[in-house]
């Protein structure tokens, strides 16, 4: 059973000089085998401050005879990607020669058609071509419970020394408990048209951008992934947790107070529109008003509900007072007035003979 609490390790084989048998249409599947590839070396596992000893080959020798096939992968899977896009086969038949290990590697037919082109081709003419620099990187789990036997049972005067003579530094000794695979490694340089590499470095990158952007690295991405910047997509996602009220955790760990306290601005284009998105729900003055005041979205919501029934009852109450005012007012007499419909018909009379002109009155008499 695996211990998922202890990462993985990767040791690489010294290239397999001198491979010869590449046959292209041989093999477990039929798909392909390359004999005698090189899968650990002793000596020193560089960057992991241990020693590979013979033990640690026999071990390697027997964990892969052991099984029907241990898996092959073209290159280590990342975090955000699995090993079963670059699955290339199995490795069968090991043998412990001097200082290596060697074993067959099947290709299976999948491999012809992976989602990132022929890998077995692909493998198959970097073997043929350049053997001097074809090589494998065993993924194992570490025994340290062996390992700290060996150390106590090679420890004298308080002060740990290697068995192994040509072990000058008295590295710790490598304890195999586990064989998870062998994957498929080389120097950048084998990849000149970037065909295959291109895969994996894509979910490299991603990796490096979410461990960033999440805050379980502090190393921020040398380029953009994807044309995101590692510190913009680390204000992305603190933003997104803060307004879900989610925190991460990593290991069972609660996340850190200061961590969770950190507040990122947003840009000047997430204000602009998330303004303009109050101001348009709201209006101009109580959606200017309230996102000023941090209220959330929601919340303004139920603000304007309330706001929009107050205005409701106020017009209510000013439609019953004009209803009344109208009641109460005096409309006059509901019989009108009589007319005479002879008067009426008559023709207006002339006043004009019945004027009195003062001087000419005077002058008559």
């Amino acid at each position: 059973m695996n211990n998922l609490d202890q990462a993985p390790k990767y040791f690489r084989g010294t290239p397999s000089t001198g491979v010869q048998a590449v046959d292209r249409e041989g093999g477990q599947y039929d798909a392909g085998m390359i004999n005698g590839v090189s899968v650990i070396t002793r000596g020193e596992a560089l960057g992991h401050d241990l020693w590979v000893d013979q033990d640690f080959l026999s071990d390697v020798t027997g964990k892969i005879n052991q099984t029907k096939g241990l898996k092959a992968r073209f290159t280590h899977p990342g975090l955000s990607s699995d090993g079963i896009g670059t699955k290339l086969g199995v490795l069968r038949n090991a043998v412990t020669k001097g200082d290596q290990v060697f074993a067959d590697l099947h290709f299976q037919k999948a491999a012809h058609v992976s989602p990132d082109g022929n890998l077995a081709d692909y493998v198959m003419t970097l073997a043929e071509e350049t053997p001097d620099q074809f090589g494998l990187s065993i993924v194992f789990e570490h025994d340290a419970d062996l390992q700290a036997m060996h150390i106590e049972d090679n420890t004298q005067g308080g002060k740990y020394v290697s068995p192994d003579e040509d072990n000058k530094n008295n590295l710790p000794h490598a304890a195999l408990k586990a064989l998870r695979a062998g994957d498929v490694v080389d120097e950048p340089a084998a990849n000149p048209d970037g065909l295959f590499k291109r895969g994996q470095e894509a979910a490299q990158a991603g990796d490096e951008l979410l461990c960033y952007a999440l805050g379980l690295s502090d190393a921020k991405p040398q380029s953009s992934c994807f044309g995101v910047d590692g510190d913009r997509a680390a204000q992305f996602v603190a933003r997104f947790l803060s307004r879900h009220n989610l925190t991460i955790q990593e290991g069972g760990d609660p996340v850190s107070e200061d961590v969770a306290a950190v507040e990122i601005p947003p840009t000047r284009e997430e204000f602009a529109a998330e303004l303009q998105a109050y101001t348009e729900a709201f209006g101009s003055k109580n959606g200017a008003k309230w996102f000023a005041d941090g209220v959330h979205y929601q919340e303004a919501q139920g603000l304007h509900i309330e706001t929009l029934h107050k205005q409701i009852v106020t017009l209510q109450a000013k439609v019953t007072e004009l209803e009344e005012t109208l009641e109460s007012l005096d409309r006059g007499d509901d019989d009108g007035a009589d007319f005479d419909a002879e008067q009426t018909n008559k023709a207006p009379q002339s006043f004009a003979g019945r004027i009195r002109i003062a001087g000419r009155s005077n002058a008559q008499n």
